[in-house]
């Protein structure tokens, strides 16, 4: 696959082929969960608020949230270390073992050829999330100092933010 190959970041999630509605590795509450974000979205919603039980996957609707919604990148931010990392780890296509796409059948591995990239802003690096479709963090990495990361992005950078545990944060 050449670069020229790869779909466009602000047209991923809209272009890529994700198996999600009829996925029997899915849970029923995330395909419920991505249904009615689906719908919502599409009938011009612009916020909602999505409340999950405990043990029902929302790391995998973190996951699978922004397939034929977003338009651009997707910042995920965490209540702490713990939970980032383990987001972290389910949406790097790089990890074999760990990656939710692959493990539910989500995505097939052509189609991750040219992503979903994840990071992480430890990396410090403002080139490395202008390339990545997936930003992760914990909501002190980017309240504690506002000027350090939420600043430097522009108004536009990120097309869907999702808040992991909102009610901690």
């Amino acid at each position: 696959v050449c670069s020229s190959d790869l779909i466009p970041l602000n047209e991923f999630f809209m272009r890529t082929p994700a198996h999600i509605e009829e996925n029997l590795q899915l849970r029923e509450p995330q395909v419920e969960a991505y249904t009615a974000l689906y719908q919502f979205f599409k009938s011009g919603g612009t916020t909602a608020i999505l409340q999950i039980p405990v043990g029902c996957g929302k790391s995998g609707i973190a996951a699978i949230a922004p397939f034929g919604i977003a338009k651009g990148r997707v910042l995920v931010i965490a209540p702490n270390l713990t939970i980032k990392e383990g987001m972290f780890e389910s949406l790097d296509v790089t990890n074999r073992q760990k990656c939710f796409w692959r493990k539910r059948n989500v995505l097939t591995d052509d189609a991750m050829i040219g992503g979903p990239f994840a990071t992480t802003l430890d990396t410090g690096n403002l080139s490395v999330c202008e390339k990545s479709h997936f930003i992760v963090s914990n909501i002190q990495q980017l309240s504690t100092n506002p000027e350090k990361w939420l600043r430097k992005f522009p108004r536009d950078f990120f097309d869907m933010i999702i808040v992991d545990e909102a009610h901690h944060s």
